[in-house]
């Protein structure tokens, strides 16, 4: 045996920790490199019982090394304190000299940081903490020094030092902007690192074009539905040279499959044989059973092996096991674990469509809908409540906007199912689609809520004594149908969400009947002894009685915008609008179902098209002419139900009205206002129209050529010195890069506000930074004009390039700012030009770059002030 005596005296570094080694996923090259580095540093190894899968006397062991949270004494590791780490803990404890913080090093799926090591860059000191602080708290670590250990340097551009390092010396590490953090912060994943990669961030870019697709997340490969469509193979391709394949996770195991599976006489027996094959052994009683394979979370068998912590998973956990040859645990993947027959409470009521998901995570996500009790519709109608999507950018998302059909990712959909609660959709975690990612990427990393499930299907305390209890509280007799049929019905005993619905029946049928409100002309009179009962029997009836209507009421309370109108029409199609006597059109659009790109077939389509046609010629509507942005329509300031109705009247002609400026065929306004939209909206160069226009079509019913009611305003053309259709031809022109490659920097008090200004100045294809006297936080690097395309350089020639500038307000507490901005310039050898509002209003409206001295602040203007 090695001495490990130290000779200054102290202690070996693992001295008094005992280790096992889980050999999933770990080659024996690792695990004996890993055996010797803890023996030579006295460290104690206790073998991994393969044989059974488990942790012999885990009480005695200190440190668990797995690669994956997914063995089966995980869960028990964590409630005896027993610290679980990966192999890099190891070597980053023998490279320090000391133990490190396990945290860092776990494979908790919730710790999803405990990869990265991040650096920062120039970064502002607030932030800087912030990151450090959150990176340690999800897993990672941080720091101060750029090293080859580094895996994400923060910064925010490739001009410091720390960056041009990296570069150089072709370090391995993603250079990223904080951004990054925030949305994983936001998501709560760790999401792609791609879009807000430098140089070039799409993150950044305007007119990135489509989201791209994602790889099918390695999360639900095999484990997409609960139902395997296929029989499992249980010999190899010449039966009869090679025996049938040995399954190491059955070595030794009692498996006892569940009637609810519904297996033929012939599946039964290949399974049967793979078990036996593998040294395992089927049983059909579940005391002597280790394992236990069922559909659904119900019947005794079911409550009694999970509270005696058995493994229990459905028939595609089962065939994932004999597929890979190793244990998984089935709480994992959702789709492994058994269904909730009922589902979640509130989704039956929910018809919910997916858009921007394809393949394998499409059929991942139409089960989990399924299985929480929701309709699945492929085709998404106006009657849907829910879109989960992975992104915005799909014609689906713009009908859930114009339909007010929630729209959320498919986070809220896993969490409701693995807390076997409805999860609020006023949690942002929900409504956040990070910009240019695609969060199929990051699907199927929810795993189910162990206390959760424990608590709804299967607590030791729920007991066939509650619903006896309740039987006889409510003095059922003897010989009552009720009574008898909770004796006699086994999933009632067994269930305890059936035990749950079988009260909520009787107290719906035993009834005592209604007393007058009134008694002796006291309205609140206190109920005696006797009367109790029948008092709590009346208000549960009236409670029972008024549930539909309180259902309504709250499922359109959670509608975006909530109950207006004094209430929404019916969800079925055959309820019709009795005012006018005729069929409601408002607020559909001209294709009644939007249908997915993935999922859609020739015949589907064909018979999509012929069933539009239909429609179109029975309710004459017209597909989407012109999206139109409205600014300033004086009959709409205050009376948001003329608003909603006249919208939905030139919806039914074609117009679509929105406030998205990027997306704007008709930009319509009374008069030329300086707006946020209108001045947004200009850089798409959208044809100017009066709200003439508008009146015109809701009076007439009728849309009129756009020529016929352009916008005028002379009085603003001869105050500012330029032409509006001159200024919508160089719009054209400059297809939203005016304002490429332009950093401006803009005040917090800005009249309007910095948001504002940040929209107009991002619609123009610039980027913004909010100034607040930090001098080495935000690039500053000096312009190019790119002179390959001399449609837009044409209206930048007056562009200096090294002139950097500061939106700002001419009052003395600016001050302070306007010197720390100009030490800013000076360190990036650029001219500073502290400016007004007006001289980003001019260059926005007409689009061309222009430099007016009168739109220059300094401090002798706040003096003549």
């Amino acid at each position: 045996m090695e001495d490990t005596t130290m000779l200054d005296g102290s202690q070996p570094l693992f001295a008094d920790l005992t280790f096992t080694i889980i050999p999933t996923s770990l080659s024996d090259r690792v695990q004996k490199q890993l055996s010797e580095d803890i023996s030579t540093n006295g460290g104690t190894i206790m073998p991994f019982d393969a044989l059974n899968g488990r942790i012999e006397h885990l009480t005695k062991i200190t440190h668990i090394i797995s690669a994956t949270s997914d063995f089966p004494d995980y869960h028990r590791a964590l409630d005896l304190f027993i610290h679980v780490v990966k192999p890099a803990w190891v070597d980053a404890c023998l490279k320090v000299g000391k133990a490190k913080n396990p945290r860092a090093y776990s494979p908790d799926p919730a710790l999803f940081m405990s990869e990265v090591v991040l650096c920062c860059a120039d970064i502002p000191e607030g932030d800087r903490e912030a990151i450090e602080g959150g990176v340690i708290a999800l897993g990672g670590q941080y720091t101060q020094g750029l090293s080859k250990m580094v895996t994400h340097l923060v910064a925010l551009d490739m001009n410091n030092d720390r960056c041009q390092l990296a570069k150089s010396k072709k370090l391995r590490c993603a250079i990223v902007l904080p951004h990054w953090f925030d949305d994983c912060l936001k998501v709560g994943r760790r999401i792609s690192e791609r879009p807000y990669t430098l140089p070039n961030p799409e993150i950044l870019d305007v007119q990135a074009g489509a989201i791209p697709p994602t790889r099918t997340s390695l999360q639900i490969r095999e484990a997409s539905n609960p139902e395997p469509t296929h029989e499992p193979s249980h010999t190899t391709p010449d039966a009869h040279l090679e025996p049938t394949r040995s399954i190491k996770a059955f070595e030794g195991k009692k498996i006892k499959l569940a009637e609810d599976l519904g297996l033929s006489d012939g599946l039964h027996c290949v399974i049967q044989d793979l078990i036996r094959a593998g040294g395992g052994e089927v049983t059909s009683k579940v005391d002597e059973a280790q394992i236990y394979v069922c559909n659904y979370r119900e019947g005794a068998d079911y409550i009694k092996a999970s509270q005696e912590n058995k493994d229990v998973g459905n028939l595609s956990w089962l065939y994932y096991l004999i597929a890979h040859d190793t244990w998984t645990n089935p709480m994992r993947r959702m789709m492994h674990y058994p269904r909730p027959r009922d589902g979640i409470p509130g989704f039956k009521t929910y018809k919910i469509s997916i858009s921007s998901y394809t393949g394998e995570a499409r059929v991942y996500l139409e089960n989990l809908v399924k299985a929480t009790g929701a309709e699945f519709t492929k085709t998404f109608k106006q009657d849907n409540t829910h879109l989960i999507t992975a992104h915005r950018q799909s014609e689906k998302c713009e009908a859930a906007q114009e339909w007010n059909v929630h729209v959320v990712n498919h986070l809220w959909l896993e969490e409701s199912y693995a807390r076997c609660k409805e999860q609020t959709l006023t949690d942002c975690r929900y409504n956040y689609f990070p910009a240019r990612t695609n969060l199929g990427e990051v699907l199927g990393q929810t795993e189910l809520n162990r206390d959760a499930v424990e608590k709804n299907f299967f607590s030791k305390n729920r007991k066939l004594k509650s619903i006896e209890a309740a039987i006889q509280q409510d003095n059922v007799p003897e010989s009552s149908n009720l009574r008898s049929r909770v004796h006699s019905d086994p999933v009632a005993r067994s269930s305890p969400l059936a035990e749950k619905t079988k009260r909520t029946r009787i107290v719906a049928e035993v009834v005592t009947p209604v007393a007058p409100r009134h008694i002796d002309g006291k309205e609140n009179q206190t109920p005696g002894t006797t009367g109790s009962r029948g008092a709590k029997d009346r208000a549960l009836l009236k409670l029972h009685n008024a549930a539909p209507d309180i259902a309504k009421f709250e499922k359109e309370m959670k509608r975006k915008g909530g109950v207006i109108h004094g209430g929404r029409r019916e969800r079925e199609p055959e309820v019709k609008d009795k005012i006018k006597g005729r069929e409601s059109t408002a607020s559909k659009r001209s294709i009644d179902e939007v249908y997915g790109e993935e999922e859609a077939t020739e015949d589907e389509l064909q018979d999509v098209a012929t069933n539009n046609n239909k429609r179109a010629k029975k309710d004459k509507k017209v597909p989407i002419k012109f999206r139109m942005l409205v600014s300033k329509k004086d009959s709409w300031v205050g009376n948001h139900e003329r608003e909603c109705k006249e919208r939905e009247k030139l919806r039914e002609l074609g117009v679509y009205v929105n406030d998205d400026h990027k997306r704007v065929d008709l930009l319509c306004a009374p008069k030329v206002v300086r707006t946020k939209k209108f001045v947004a909206a200009l850089a798409s160069a959208p044809i100017l129209v009066s709200t003439s226009y508008l009146d015109y079509a809701i009076r007439t019913g009728k849309l009129p050529p756009p020529e016929k009611h352009l916008l005028k305003d002379p009085a603003f053309e001869k105050e500012h010195g330029f032409r509006l259709d001159e200024a919508l031809e160089r719009a054209k022109q400059n297809k939203r890069h005016l304002l490429k490659n332009w950093t401006i920097f803009c005040t917090n008090q800005v009249t309007g506000g910095f948001d504002t200004f940040k929209e107009i100045i991002q619609a123009n294809g610039g980027k913004v930074h909010q100034w607040e006297g930090r001098t080495t936080t935000i690039n500053a690097a000096k312009r190019s004009i790119d002179f390959s395309d001399e449609e837009v350089s044409q209206n930048q020639e007056e562009d200096e390039g090294d002139v950097l500038y500061l939106i700002s307000e001419p009052n003395k507490k600016e001050i302070p700012l306007w010197v720390k901005f100009r030490e800013l310039a000076k360190k990036h050898d650029m001219i500073p030009r502290i400016v007004k509002t007006e001289w980003l209003l001019f260059v926005a409206m007409a689009q061309y770059v222009h430099w007016d001295p009168a739109w220059e602040l300094n401090e002798e203007v706040i003096k003549k002030k």
